[in-house]
């Protein structure tokens, strides 16, 4: 990653917080009461970062509700981790959205100008492709080969190949072209055994959780990006930078009140299907078929909260 130091950064105020979130008077019982209910019980502000952590490196001026409604462009009113278990959880965050997994596409079908950005990686001696040239092919293939390009929000790449964006940068977990909807992302060093995958053994049981959890975690934070969401800078959310997997293993699975409302305003003419009740009753579902212990116990928590005060 990029390495250039930014001591500036100071965690937002509880002011900050709420300016970030804006006027929520407007918005109906079920998103307002999301935001806005028992947030100090379950949403820890952002903390103050350690050396080396995203903030402490990349000048984050955070972005608001009202600074992202105005700035949406793209939409309209062996350990690899299983797609499919992938995209049946990250469907709950895009109620009214439908994920569609397309046919494997191989590397070596690639033109010669994608050759050009295959490289060895100094530190882990591992091959690393340039992920500006894969969203270029993936751009055409989106135009030779979707019939209904006008329904499609977004095209998603993912590979188990580690992959860069810039000379000078070590690696990217993803990279996004938000103006053309395309992404593409990289689950290789979500692997704890990264870079000597091919000679680790097994991986056990807890592994094989870490290894989902974060690959279901970098997939939902980067299609959130694609809609035009910046990274959250005040609240410890799912939307905040992670600059390596312990930075990454310290986000929550959630998405805080300000990064909730966005969605929310995203998804456009889709508002009608977005119950959060009916969200994260979903998501704790998920939560507990895949043994994610920690999770399921917030969402358990926030919906007891969200129902006890629906009651009153």
């Amino acid at each position: 990653m990029c390495a250039c130091s930014n001591r500036t950064f100071s965690p937002p105020t509880d002011h900050q917080r709420a300016k970030a979130l804006g006027d929520t008077y407007q918005l109906n019982d079920n998103i307002r009461r999301a935001v806005t209910i028992g947030i100090d019980e379950c949403f820890l502000p952002f903390p103050v970062p350690n050396e080396g952590d995203w903030v402490s490196i990349h000048e984050e001026p955070g972005q608001t509700v009202q600074e992202f409604e105005q700035t949406k462009r793209t939409v309209s009113h062996t350990k690899a981790p299983s797609l499919e278990t992938i995209c049946e959880f990250a469907c709950h965050f895009f109620p009214g959205c439908e994920l569609e997994i397309l046919p494997q596409i191989d590397f070596t079908d690639f033109s010669k100008h994608f050759q050009t950005g295959k490289c060895i990686n100094s530190y882990t001696k591992q091959p690393q492709y340039l992920a500006s040239s894969i969203i270029g092919y993936l751009k055409k293939m989106k135009r030779r080969e979707r019939k209904h390009d006008r329904q499609e929000l977004f095209c998603i790449g993912v590979t188990m190949a580690d992959i860069y964006s810039e000379s000078d940068w070590n690696f990217v977990y993803g990279l996004a072209s938000v103006g053309d909807g395309i992404g593409v992302y990289s689950f290789a060093r979500l692997d704890p055994s990264f870079p000597d995958t091919e000679t680790a053994g097994l991986c056990t049981n807890t592994e094989r959780i870490l290894v989902l959890k974060r690959a279901i975690s970098v997939f939902v934070h980067e299609v959130i990006h694609l809609f035009g969401i910046a990274h959250c800078i005040y609240y410890l959310c799912l939307m905040n930078g992670a600059e390596s997997e312990e930075e990454m293993d310290g986000q929550p699975l959630y998405l805080c009140p300000i990064c909730l409302r966005k969605m929310y305003a995203a998804l456009g003419k889709e508002k009608k299907q977005f119950n959060v009740i009916k969200m994260y009753t979903n998501i704790l579902d998920a939560c507990k078929r895949l043994h994610f212990k920690d999770e399921a116990a917030w969402y358990e928590n926030r919906l007891k909260l969200l129902n006890i005060e629906a009651h009153h």
